[in-house]
């Protein structure tokens, strides 16, 4: 009978890669026993479509590694603008949503400086209006 099946067998056939649709197949066991059996085994959840092939001592895939600048360049942005959200106390950095009327080519100025400086749009913007008004004093 499938449900005879050793532990030992199934972590076998685990160790071949085998899906779980496959295994019960092969096996005659319902998939919903071979998952409570799996449990009981402590075999890790597979998640569906989702294996990566990464191990300890295995070299990460040619895409990683070709684009580690870059993985390395947005995780600097992405902390330095974690970092200037959480001034935490200074009310003068406090911000607020507010629309305004601004020409396009302004619009359009003002991501391209935000991606270049790689801050915020905000930031570009509070720089901007500290200028004029700087100006002004």
């Amino acid at each position: 009978m499938a449900t005879e099946i050793t532990d030992a067998e199934l972590q076998k056939l685990l160790s071949e890669r085998l899906s779980q649709n496959e295994i019960s197949k092969r096996t005659g066991i319902p998939r919903s026993t071979l998952r409570r059996r799996f449990q009981e085994m402590g075999v890790p959840k597979v998640y569906k479509g989702v294996h990566l092939g990464l191990s300890m001592g295995t070299p990460p895939p040619v895409a990683i590694t070709e684009a580690w600048d870059e993985l390395t360049e947005l995780l600097d942005w992405w902390r330095s603008r974690k970092r200037a959200l959480q001034m935490d106390g200074d009310t003068e950095q406090e911000t607020e949503r507010k629309t305004y009327h601004v020409q396009k080519r302004y619009i359009e100025a003002i991501q391209r400086a935000s991606d270049l400086e790689h801050v915020s749009i905000t930031e570009i913007v509070n720089l901007a209006f500290a200028q004029f008004f700087a100006e002004r004093k």
